[in-house]
């Protein structure tokens, strides 16, 4: 019996540590090419975790020797590991020399729908309130939205919010679904005047990529605001999954299993076509860059490694802990918004702020320009 029961741990075991060689392939293997590969990147820090737990089983088992089969499977990937976890946040130091230094802020707001939240202690935070304290000199935001029945959120108001960064462009949809009562897109603000934008792509939801070249003294630092292919869950399927979280879901769940993974795998297709797009603008900057958004993609995905290339991640170069950037209840969580820049920057004092004003947390970095 006891024989039965190590020979099913070895097969469970193979299974996981096979599993986790696969997410680190997501990275390379275009996700047209094949489809689901995709899906065990998404599963990446859960399978680091149950590998991480079938090393101590073994250690502690009378089969010392199988706890290589998880080991060697970690230690194939560890580079990528710092990609998800960081130990020691990187701040300015006292004697750094520098030409100028910004601070950066990407915020995917969804519409600002929580335009207020209550804290731990009992007070109220607005987010316009919160992104007014934090005074970046670049916000990007995602799902920036405009909605005609609100003074304090129609097209003519809504940038007196942000009078501390008076340079701004706002790309909204064209034709949004329920015509002009609210609209969605992407928008910019800057300390620094925009002496030139462009909208690169753009569809009928939410999504959409700009990029806007900032005036910095005598220099030109080119700014991407994107914000990826969603992967559009109704609500059906948001209850679904945090159901499944709380373990209370039943054999009828099936269908919404399905139409998740089928979702999960469409947009993965958007996302790899609209990556072409944008990598094609980001190579023609003739200025550095800086990467700003929400790519609705971990850091083990073929959309993230195409967007960074040789270039930079903020939380990977100042970052700590796990800094997770937007969650699903307590169990599941991903990182999928991002600072990304040229070397000609260095990264110092990244945070992303546990503020519930939104589905996803700010991420916000000092950059200086070496």
């Amino acid at each position: 019996m006891k024989r039965l029961f190590h020979t099913v741990m070895v097969i469970i075991n193979v299974i996981v540590a096979v599993s986790l060689i696969m997410a680190y392939l997501c990275i390379i293997i275009h996700p047209l090419t094949v489809w689901w590969i995709g899906l065990f990147g998404l599963a990446y820090l859960h399978l680091i975790v149950v590998n991480l737990c079938f090393v101590f089983f073994w250690i502690f088992s009378t089969k010392k020797k199988m706890f290589l089969i998880s080991m060697m499977s970690i230690l194939l990937g560890l580079p990528l590991l710092g990609r998800n976890i960081q130990f020691f946040e990187k701040k300015i130091p006292e004697n750094e020399k520098y030409n100028w230094n910004l601070k950066v802020l990407s915020f995917n707001v969804q519409g600002f729908v929580r335009s207020e939240a209550k804290l731990s202690n009992g007070s109220v935070l607005n987010i316009f309130d919160f992104l007014r304290e934090n005074d970046a000199d670049i916000i990007c935001m995602q799902e920036f939205a405009v909605y005609s029945w609100n003074n304090e959120l129609n097209k003519e108001n809504i940038h007196k919010h942000f009078d501390k960064t008076p340079h701004y462009r706002i790309e909204l949809t064209t034709d949004g679904p329920t015509g002009d009562l609210y609209r969605f897109g992407i928008a910019t603000f800057s300390k620094y005047p925009i002496i030139r934008n462009k909208l690169i792509y753009q569809d009928n939801t939410t999504n959409a990529c700009m990029y806007s070249d900032l005036q910095i003294g005598s220099d030109t630092v080119r700014v991407f605001n994107i914000h990826l292919k969603s992967v559009g869950f109704q609500n059906d399927d948001k209850s679904f999954l945090y159901n499944m979280i709380k373990r209370e879901y039943g054999k009828s769940d099936v269908r919404a299993v399905k139409s998740i993974i089928r979702q999960l795998i469409v947009s993965s297709f958007e996302r790899a076509k609209q990556v072409e797009i944008l990598c094609s603008h980001i190579e023609q900057s003739p200025y550095p860059v800086i990467i700003c958004g929400d790519f609705n993609d971990p850091p083990t995905s073929f959309s993230y490694q195409k967007v960074r290339a040789n270039r930079r991640d903020a939380f990977v170069e100042a970052g700590s802990g796990l800094s997770t950037t937007f969650h699903i209840g307590r169990k599941a969580f991903f990182r999928i918004d991002y600072i990304l820049y040229s070397d000609v920057f260095k990264a110092y004092n990244y945070e992303s702020p546990r503020v519930h004003l939104s589905d996803h947390f700010p991420v916000m970095c000092r950059l200086v320009k070496r």
